[in-house]
C-alpha cells in the first residue's frame, strides 16, 4: 500500500493476504503521522524564526501602517 506524505513516500507489502489493520486503523494511523510531521515543521519554524538575527528588539506591527 503506497502512503505518500508531501515528499516521503513509503510503501509497505503484507505477504498473509489481509491487512493486519481495518481502513479505521490505518486512516487514524496516518492522520497521526500527519499531525506528527506538522507539529515536527511547525517547531522548526519556531526555532528559525527565534534564533533570527532582527533590527530591533521587536519584530515590526502591521498596526497603524
Amino acid at each position: 500500500m503506497p502512503v505518500h506524505v508531501e515528499e516521503m513516500t513509503s510503501e509497505v507489502t503484507v505477504l498473509d493476504g489481509d491487512l493486519p489493520m481495518g481502513k479505521a486503523q490505518t486512516e487514524k494511523l496516518v492522520q497521526l503521522v500527519l499531525k506528527r510531521l506538522h507539529d515536527h515543521q511547525r517547531e522548526g519554524a519556531k526555532v528559525r524564526e527565534s534564533t533570527q538575527l532582527r533590527r530591533s528588539a521587536a519584530p515590526t506591527s502591521p498596526i497603524g501602517d
